[in-house]
């Protein structure tokens, strides 16, 4: 029986940065224009961006 629970990966400033190619400075530059979401604060000094909601701004950023 396949599992249909949805699996949440979350990436790190550095993961993001990665994966569009900046730097970290840019990545939060990209959330204060609203690009991309804003990360999730889990701890004092640990935030992480949810994989669906980068993938949700990708496709809502290239449907424009």
């Amino acid at each position: 029986m396949p599992d249909t629970q949805t699996t949440q990966r979350w990436l790190n400033a550095e993961q993001v940065a990665a994966r569009y190619g900046c730097g970290r400075v840019t990545v939060y530059r990209m959330v204060k224009r609203g690009q991309i979401p804003a990360p999730i604060q889990f701890s004092g000094r640990m935030s992480r961006w949810d994989v669906n909601g980068l993938n949700a701004a990708d496709e809502a950023r290239t449907a424009q």
